[in-house]
Protein backbone atom coordinates (compact mmCIF):
# COMPACT_ATOMS: atom_id res chain seq x y z
CA UNK A 1 0.00 0.00 0.00
CA UNK A 2 1.38 3.36 -0.89
CA UNK A 3 0.95 5.71 2.03
CA UNK A 4 1.16 9.42 1.52
CA UNK A 5 1.71 10.07 5.22
CA UNK A 6 3.31 8.41 8.20
CA UNK A 7 1.47 7.08 11.24
CA UNK A 8 1.82 10.31 13.22
CA UNK A 9 0.46 12.49 10.42
CA UNK A 10 -2.26 9.92 9.76
CA UNK A 11 -3.34 10.02 13.40
CA UNK A 12 -3.47 13.83 13.25
CA UNK A 13 -5.58 13.65 10.08
CA UNK A 14 -7.95 11.14 11.67
CA UNK A 15 -8.37 13.28 14.79
CA UNK A 16 -8.96 16.36 12.64
CA UNK A 17 -11.61 14.48 10.63
CA UNK A 18 -13.57 13.48 13.74
CA UNK A 19 -13.20 16.99 15.21
CA UNK A 20 -14.55 18.53 11.96
CA UNK A 21 -17.57 16.22 12.09
CA UNK A 22 -18.16 16.95 15.77
CA UNK A 23 -17.79 20.68 15.09
CA UNK A 24 -20.90 20.64 12.91
CA UNK A 25 -23.11 19.30 15.75
CA UNK A 26 -26.25 21.31 16.24
CA UNK A 27 -29.32 20.95 18.43
CA UNK A 28 -32.56 20.73 16.50
CA UNK A 29 -35.88 21.30 18.28
CA UNK A 30 -38.41 18.49 17.86
CA UNK A 31 -42.16 18.69 17.58
CA UNK A 32 -43.68 18.22 20.99
CA UNK A 33 -40.59 19.46 22.81
CA UNK A 34 -37.11 18.18 23.31
CA UNK A 35 -34.11 18.37 21.05
CA UNK A 36 -32.14 16.06 18.81
CA UNK A 37 -28.53 16.53 17.85
CA UNK A 38 -27.41 16.42 14.25
CA UNK A 39 -23.95 16.56 12.73
CA UNK A 40 -22.00 15.48 9.70
CA UNK A 41 -21.79 11.70 10.29
CA UNK A 42 -18.62 9.67 10.58
CA UNK A 43 -18.24 7.60 7.41
CA UNK A 44 -15.70 5.33 5.77
CA UNK A 45 -15.47 7.63 2.77
CA UNK A 46 -15.04 10.73 4.92
CA UNK A 47 -12.23 8.96 6.76
CA UNK A 48 -10.67 7.96 3.43
CA UNK A 49 -10.75 11.54 2.20
CA UNK A 50 -9.11 12.71 5.43
CA UNK A 51 -6.17 10.30 5.11
CA UNK A 52 -5.94 10.45 1.30
CA UNK A 53 -6.37 6.70 0.81
CA UNK A 54 -8.85 4.60 -1.13
CA UNK A 55 -11.39 2.60 0.89
CA UNK A 56 -9.69 -0.66 -0.07
CA UNK A 57 -6.36 0.63 1.24
CA UNK A 58 -7.87 1.79 4.54
CA UNK A 59 -9.68 -1.51 5.10
CA UNK A 60 -6.65 -3.57 4.14
CA UNK A 61 -4.29 -1.63 6.41
CA UNK A 62 -6.74 -1.59 9.32
CA UNK A 63 -7.52 -5.27 9.21
CA UNK A 64 -3.89 -6.22 8.56
CA UNK A 65 -2.54 -4.04 11.41
CA UNK A 66 1.01 -4.76 10.37
CA UNK A 67 2.25 -1.31 11.37
CA UNK A 68 1.39 1.78 13.43
CA UNK A 69 -0.63 3.33 10.60
CA UNK A 70 -2.77 0.19 10.38
CA UNK A 71 -3.48 0.42 14.11
CA UNK A 72 -4.48 4.08 13.74
CA UNK A 73 -6.84 3.16 10.93
CA UNK A 74 -8.36 0.25 12.86
CA UNK A 75 -9.11 2.52 15.82
CA UNK A 76 -10.67 5.02 13.41
CA UNK A 77 -12.86 2.32 11.81
CA UNK A 78 -14.01 1.20 15.25
CA UNK A 79 -14.92 4.80 16.08
CA UNK A 80 -16.94 5.04 12.83
CA UNK A 81 -18.63 1.73 13.67
CA UNK A 82 -19.49 2.93 17.20
CA UNK A 83 -21.04 6.06 15.74
CA UNK A 84 -23.14 3.98 13.33
CA UNK A 85 -24.34 1.64 16.08
CA UNK A 86 -25.19 4.51 18.42
CA UNK A 87 -27.24 6.22 15.72
CA UNK A 88 -29.06 2.99 14.94
CA UNK A 89 -29.86 2.37 18.62
CA UNK A 90 -31.15 5.93 18.99
CA UNK A 91 -33.43 5.39 15.99
CA UNK A 92 -31.63 8.01 13.92
CA UNK A 93 -30.38 5.46 11.42
CA UNK A 94 -32.24 2.60 9.78
CA UNK A 95 -31.06 -0.79 11.06
CA UNK A 96 -30.66 -2.17 7.52
CA UNK A 97 -28.52 0.81 6.51
CA UNK A 98 -26.42 0.57 9.66
CA UNK A 99 -25.86 -3.18 9.19
CA UNK A 100 -24.75 -2.61 5.59
CA UNK A 101 -22.36 0.15 6.72
CA UNK A 102 -20.85 -2.07 9.41
CA UNK A 103 -20.45 -4.89 6.92
CA UNK A 104 -18.65 -2.51 4.57
CA UNK A 105 -16.24 -1.69 7.41
CA UNK A 106 -15.53 -5.39 7.86
CA UNK A 107 -16.52 -5.20 11.52
CA UNK A 108 -19.46 -7.59 11.64
CA UNK A 109 -17.31 -10.55 12.72
CA UNK A 110 -19.02 -13.81 13.38
CA UNK A 111 -22.23 -12.93 11.58
CA UNK A 112 -21.95 -15.25 8.63
CA UNK A 113 -24.79 -15.58 6.17
CA UNK A 114 -26.26 -18.95 5.38
CA UNK A 115 -25.64 -20.61 8.74
CA UNK A 116 -28.52 -22.54 10.22
CA UNK A 117 -29.42 -21.95 13.86
CA UNK A 118 -27.68 -24.22 16.35
CA UNK A 119 -29.93 -26.99 17.66
CA UNK A 120 -29.26 -28.49 21.08
CA UNK A 121 -30.97 -31.78 21.97
CA UNK A 122 -31.06 -33.29 25.45
CA UNK A 123 -31.74 -37.02 25.71
CA UNK A 124 -33.24 -38.80 28.73
CA UNK A 125 -29.82 -39.15 30.41
CA UNK A 126 -29.16 -35.41 30.12
CA UNK A 127 -26.62 -35.80 27.33
CA UNK A 128 -26.22 -32.75 25.09
CA UNK A 129 -25.94 -33.11 21.35
CA UNK A 130 -25.58 -30.41 18.72
CA UNK A 131 -25.06 -30.17 15.00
Amino acid sequence: MSRKMGARRMEQAVRAYFARCDGTRERVPQKGGGFSERQIPYTLYGLCAAVSLAPEEVLSAAHGQSDAAGTVLLRALVQVAAYIQERALLGELNATVSQAALKELGLTGGEEEGLEPLQVILDEQGEVYGR
